[in-house]
């Protein structure tokens, strides 16, 4: 029987990826990582091309060769970064990194593999506006937002929310341009207070990202691999992070059941997204009401695998191995 070769875009050390080999090696699949700080300094490309064939290969210093055509799944776990040497003129190592980046592009674009998710798909998912958008115009009840550089409509905004107002990051690597020493070193999601709006005009600087707080009574992980959804309860109200959950993850954690619209409406927009694995934020109003939050089309999953007893593992290496069927086939793509 012909091995089944699955490519893995992450560090051999990552944990979920560590996870996921072990399920993938007792199905007899071979397993190939490939880091992009790796790129340059540990392989040899070598793309050919002409009228009848195309052949895509990397090699690594050892000699151990990839035919990245042979691979029947690919997982774009966390590739990390094209780094480059060092060059005395700044603008040949940009140069360098860019010239990687697209014959990265180029050669993954080429692949008619199953992909999880296929990184122009990631690319596009991480636009927490364009996320928003989509979930509305499928009829997902999403939080009152403001977008704005203008103080004096995040002072109104404050008014009509009756001073219920939270402020987030837009892009999901904002966090990133933060430095190693400041603390904290990432931005949670926070309470935009009566007292803040003194310094409103630092608004003026950046475009910055308002919605209206929602009242929960709790709030859900979803966790969609192909088709198959596991979600997960958070008690966030009863401890530290009423405002973000991830502030304090000793609350009480359990598999729950999405309702049915939920569940529907929560596949369609990863249809719409082109992914096939997506982490799906939401919460529930005392009402009931689902609000939906965000989507990370790389968001992790041990804790929950490990706090509520999910095979989420196992599911993500059967959809590799095309034991489960594809939310987005790659013709697709």
């Amino acid at each position: 029987m012909k091995p089944i070769n699955i490519l893995i875009l992450a560090s051999p050390d990552d944990l979920h990826a560590m996870a996921v080999e072990r399920h993938l090696q007792e199905m007899n699949a071979v397993v190939h990582y490939l880091r992009y700080e790796e790129l340059l300094n540990s392989y040899r490309i070598a793309l050919t091309f002409d009228s009848s064939a195309q052949s895509y290969t990397i090699q690594k210093q050892n000699n151990e060769r990839l035919d990245l055509s042979s691979c029947s799944s690919i997982w774009n776990r966390r590739p990390g970064r094209i780094l480059s040497d060092k060059f005395v003129v700044p603008w040949l190592e940009e140069m360098v990194k860019l010239e990687t980046q697209a014959t990265v592009q180029g050669m993954f674009a080429g692949l008619p593999c199953l992909w999880v998710n296929h990184p122009r798909k990631d690319q596009a998912c991480l636009q927490k506006l364009w996320q928003l958008k989509l979930a509305s115009d499928l009829g997902m009840t999403i939080p009152k937002t403001l977008v704005t550089n203008d103080p004096a409509l995040v002072e109104s905004f404050f008014h009509e929310c009756g001073g219920e107002v939270v402020y987030k990051l837009i892009a999901e690597n904002s966090n990133k341009a933060i430095p190693g020493y400041e603390n904290p070193r990432g931005l949670s999601t926070l309470q935009l207070r009566q007292q803040d709006l003194a310094f409103l005009q630092q608004v003026q600087y950046a475009p910055h990202l308002f919605q209206k707080r929602i009242d929960k009574a709790f709030e859900l992980r979803v966790t969609i691999v192909g088709q198959e959804i596991f979600c997960v309860l958070i008690d966030s109200q009863s401890g530290h992070g009423k405002i973000d959950w991830r502030q304090d993850y000793s609350v009480k954690m359990e598999p729950h059941r999405l309702p049915e619209t939920t569940a529907r409406q929560s596949l369609e927009l990863m249809r719409k997204l082109g992914l096939n694995y997506g982490a799906l934020d939401y919460c529930v109003t005392p009402e009931g009401e689902h609000i939906f939050l965000e989507i990370n089309c790389a968001g992790q999953f041990l804790w929950m695998e490990q706090r509520c007893k999910l095979p989420i593992s196992l599911e993500i290496a059967k959809l590799l191995t095309r034991q489960e069927e594809p939310l987005v086939h790659p013709v697709s793509l």
